[in-house]
């Protein structure tokens, strides 16, 4: 399964034209960046846990990236994350097309971001900060040597 194939359903579930779409949108562009932040920790050889530990774990994470770009992902998973638990969970208030649209445009620039750290010296610097925030803060190493 490619997760990236949520965002292009995520942009189409936003263009419809009801409610249950684009809840559905929200949610699906959720799981895109979701699914690419945690492939990212994976290559860098974090254990990520399963379930519903995994998207705090994320979050943590990336918000204390040593990086301003990565950190701001994380902000923008945590908003995303309260954004698609609102959408899958509460019938009230209405959740409008615009807030799915827009849910998928930060999804597309958490990706983006994301791709863009990929490469050295800014994915060892990330890993780098990363151990140390699980080291120092968490007391909980989950990186594998």
């Amino acid at each position: 399964m490619n997760w990236r194939d949520f965002i292009w359903l995520a942009g189409r579930l936003a263009s419809a034209a009801t409610e249950a779409e684009w809840r559905s949108a929200v949610s699906r562009a959720y799981y895109a960046a979701f699914h690419v932040a945690r492939r990212l920790f994976t290559d860098l050889r974090f254990n990520v846990p399963r379930a519903d530990r995994a998207h705090q774990y994320l979050v943590f994470r990336l918000s204390n990236g040593g990086e301003p770009a990565v950190e701001q992902t994380g902000r923008d998973l945590d908003t995303l994350r309260r954004l698609r638990n609102r959408a899958d969970y509460d019938d009230a208030p209405v959740l409008t097309q615009a807030q799915a649209s827009a849910a998928v445009r930060l999804a597309e620039g958490i990706i983006q971001a994301l791709d863009s750290v990929r490469l050295e010296p800014t994915r060892a610097a990330i890993a780098n900060a990363m151990i140390a925030y699980e080291r120092d803060v968490l007391k909980d190493v989950t990186w594998q040597p």
